[in-house]
């Protein structure tokens, strides 16, 4: 029995140190072999702790930009743009000329001198600015690279959602999520939206005329726009306002501190029971509660209306109808939720959904007060388009969907903002086996990550001006505004594309051409240009923005 424990024991030395130690550096070297190559791994860590070094040298050694400046790469991921200077290339790497500029040559026909490794800790991750190598993993639909690759905080944070699981289950969240995105339900979230807009706008009022020259006042658009799409989104997804919403706002915002904190430990300390792990324990559970008793009093809300079952065309409507009892009875026929699942749908809502609609409001304002010319451009069509269209108080006019279809500017504008400044700097996925990606043999496990914002700024893809704000660039449509049609991936591409998308543009279309109609705004003196990624493409030290009435 001690000989047999022992060689088990000895069995578990050997695996630990074939996957920390030996398995590492031969993927190193077949990558190597193949023109791709990158920071160095270190044992357990990986590439992390030379990640923080540069994000942290980044930080006290960076000044802020110009707000004209929309170059953030270097601030936003010093790491990654560093890497890319140092390993996305391979004339350093071979002392024969000859040698060198051969593979040269080999590596840019196949796209290999755009793409580096780096390491997770034990796992290889492929970092790529080829956008034909992107778009072939974000257009498989074989289920090859999957979205399963996320720290266990970010897993508690945005819940096993429809945006993260795979296979016959993300089929099966679709089939119930989807419905709370059609036309009708979008046509009712702009009514919510500009109800919730009126309100904000009078607070705005009400700030100006308090001010000391009652002529202008200065607001934070991170906070206005944060409060104002959790409203939003809650009214939305929950059918309701109530004050139990706030609180999982709350504690979301709390779990997603915790969890940018986490992105740069070392992958052992995301699983062992640190002071961190065990504060994101708590919260979750504290979460889960909430949402628990809010599920509770929907159910039981419309259980007086309709015989016990959840309704309503609101995203947690469509949850409770595949969670009841009547449906769990049936087993799992392809329209059932389990209660964690109807949890973890509500808890992707809410933090995929209500931060990058704040984002992309936060950062269209910010473009608008950057580019005067562009807001004057922007309000003069909403004069015109809603001159009119009233909602019958004779105020503020609210866009419906056929007056949105009008606003080709704002649209336009939106969409560079989108390009410049995506709420979502990067995303991951996972190779389910090995694959070959472009010419790359890439072994099962392997993340290959995708930076969104550098390919937005690629000007072999986007031109000159690729570092510039020039919403004319999208003037004949989304397809016609890069040298490739599929090049805008701040909304993903393929079959996991977001769902929310047209959900989120509506929204801030509809906000947007409310605050356009009413205020004019400018860049505070007290603003700093220095995004940072926390989570979200978000400013570091807040959006202050100086806001004056419209006449008119």
């Amino acid at each position: 029995m001690v000989v047999a424990v022992q060689l088990a024991a000895l069995l578990a030395l050997l695996l630990a140190l074939w996957r920390l130690a030996w398995r590492p550096h031969a993927v190193a070297r077949s990558f190597a072999m193949q023109g791709v190559r990158g920071p160095p791994y270190t044992f357990l860590a990986g590439s992390l702790p030379e990640a923080k070094r540069l994000v942290m040298a980044g930080r006290r050694g960076v000044a802020p930009l110009d707000a004209a400046c929309h170059d953030i790469m270097p601030v936003l991921l010093p790491q990654f743009h560093r890497w890319v200077a140092d390993y996305a290339h391979l004339t350093r790497c071979y002392r024969s000329e000859l040698l060198k500029w051969l593979l040269l040559l080999y590596t840019i026909i196949n796209s290999g001198w755009r793409t580096f490794l780096f390491w997770i800790g034990p796992i290889p991750a492929l970092f790529s600015t080829d956008l034909q190598l992107i778009k072939q993993v974000l257009t498989d639909r074989t289920g090859l690279y999957q979205k399963d690759f996320m720290i266990p905080v970010l897993k508690f944070l945005f819940g096993n959602g429809v945006i993260l699981i795979n296979g016959d289950d993300w089929k099966r969240h679709r089939k119930v999520v989807l419905p709370a995105f059609n036309h009708e339900t979008i046509k009712s979230m702009s009514a919510v939206t500009a109800e919730v807009t009126k309100q904000m706008m009078q607070q705005w009022r009400e700030q100006i005329h308090q001010s000391g020259d009652k002529e202008s006042a200065e607001i934070d658009m991170i906070h206005a726009f944060n409060d104002l799409t959790a409203k939003v989104n809650g009214r939305v997804a929950f059918g309701t306002s109530h004050w139990e919403v706030d609180e999982v706002i709350v504690l979301m915002r709390e779990m997603q501190k915790l969890a940018t904190a986490a992105m740069l430990d070392a992958p052992i300390l995301w699983y062992l029971p640190t002071r961190r792990n065990l504060h994101v324990r708590r919260l979750n559970k504290q979460l889960r509660s909430k949402i628990m008793s809010i599920m509770q009093a929907r159910l039981a809300a419309d259980g007086a209306k309709c015989g016990g079952r959840g309704g309503g065309g609101d995203l947690l409507g469509l949850l409770l109808e595949a969670w009841t009892p009547q449906q769990q009875q049936h087993g799992n026929n392809g329209e059932t939720l389990t209660t964690d699942e109807v949890i973890d749908e509500c808890k992707t809502f809410f933090a995929a959904g209500q931060e990058t609609t704040a984002t992309l409001l936060v950062w269209a304002m910010f473009l608008l007060a950057v580019h005067p010319e562009w807001q004057h451009k922007v309000r003069e069509e909403v004069f015109r388009e809603l001159c009119c269209t009233s909602d019958g108080d004779g105020d503020d006019e609210v866009p419906h969907a056929d007056v949105l279809a009008k606003l080709k500017l704002l649209y336009m504008v939106l969409l560079e903002t989108s390009r410049l400044y995506p709420p979502i700097v990067y995303i991951q996925r996972r190779a389910a086996s090995d694959a070959v990606l472009g010419d790359i043999k890439v072994p099962q496990g392997t993340v290959i990550s995708i930076p969104i914002a550098m390919l937005h700024r690629d000007k072999q893809v986007w031109g000159a001006d690729a570092g510039e704000f020039n919403p004319m660039r999208f003037e004949h449509g989304l397809t016609k505004a890069a040298k490739d049609p599929k090049a805008l991936l701040a909304f993903s591409l393929g079959p996991r594309v977001c769902t929310g998308q047209s959900f989120g543009i509506v929204e801030v279309q509809v906000v947007m051409a409310m605050i356009l109609r009413r205020f004019s705004f400018s860049l505070s003196p007290e603003y700093v240009h220095k995004p940072k990624y926390l989570l979200s493409l978000t400013p570091k030290l807040g959006m202050p923005l100086i806001v004056r009435n419209v006449d008119g």
